[in-house]
């Protein structure tokens, strides 16, 4: 539903491009994307019913999506300032701890019972560093929940180094004496084409001309209704991909 008073006294450049973000979101299928979904299903499946009084860090944690899983643990979360900063990020954070998690985690060897790591490893430049640092405040048996991507495009430019493939996971996750390394797809094909169709309507639609394209918005609209119907398609169909060497993402347990 449009809340009229978020658009009173805008341009009609804004009242636009809000009404347009309105109707995107109702044509987004799956609500969360095809990456985020796949994600939010890892972190359910795997936290859903956690144990409590468990030590947990959330590196990379931005917003605390998570968060509502851990709230019988002691849950910290931790992000990099530097980062922060050199992507233009504007707005408030408040964790736990902030730090370079290729130099130094400031807990005690053997420290957590689970460490997640949801979407940030692309972002950094040195993975072995961060894993060997990861692995010393890890308790012996303790989990490290990884997801990294296979094929995403750039995003939070400087700081986007890496896509991974399964056996370069496994790679560096065995090199840093992690044990019992479990890595699967999250997602096939079908959901990778969901993704890289939704990011190439964004892009064809917002580079027309700006009046152009509300005088042209009914057929923009018919489109996007079309594609929804394909992204429903998709996804459900993405289970014949049984082979799965091509996905969005990758979702990682590692014991120490």
């Amino acid at each position: 539903m449009i809340n009229l008073k978020k658009i009173k006294n805008k341009s009609i450049s804004d009242i636009f491009n809000f009404i347009s973000y309105k109707i995107d979101y109702f044509l987004t299928y799956p609500k969360k994307g095809f990456t985020r979904n796949h994600v939010d299903n890892f972190m359910y499946k795997n936290f859903s019913k956690i144990e409590s009084d468990l030590k947990v860090l959330d590196v990379g944690a931005g917003n605390k999506p998570y968060q509502k899983y851990f709230n019988k643990c002691h849950y910290d979360t931790c992000e990099s300032s530097e980062v922060l900063s050199q992507i233009g990020y504007i707005g408030k954070m408040n964790h736990s701890f902030y730090c370079d998690i290729t130099k130094s985690i400031p807990r005690n060897d053997n420290y957590y019972d689970i460490i997640i790591c949801n979407e940030v490893f692309e972002h950094i430049s040195e993975p072995s560093d961060a894993l060997k640092e990861i692995y010393r405040v890890l308790k012996p048996s303790g989990k490290l929940f990884l997801t990294v991507p296979q094929c995403h495009g750039l995003h939070q430019e400087p700081h986007n180094y890496f896509n991974y493939l399964s056996y370069g996971l496994e790679y560096l996750l065995k090199k840093n004496k992690f044990t019992s390394c479990k890595v699967f797809p999250l997602g096939g094909v079908y959901h990778l084409l969901g993704k890289v169709i939704q990011n190439s309507l964004n892009i064809l639609f917002q580079k027309i001309n700006f009046k152009l394209r509300i005088i042209l918005y009914p057929i923009e609209l018919i489109i996007k209704l079309v594609f929804f119907i394909i992204y429903i398609f998709l996804f459900y169909v993405d289970k014949i991909d049984t082979q799965r060497k091509w996905t969005i993402n990758y979702g990682c347990i590692a014991t120490k």
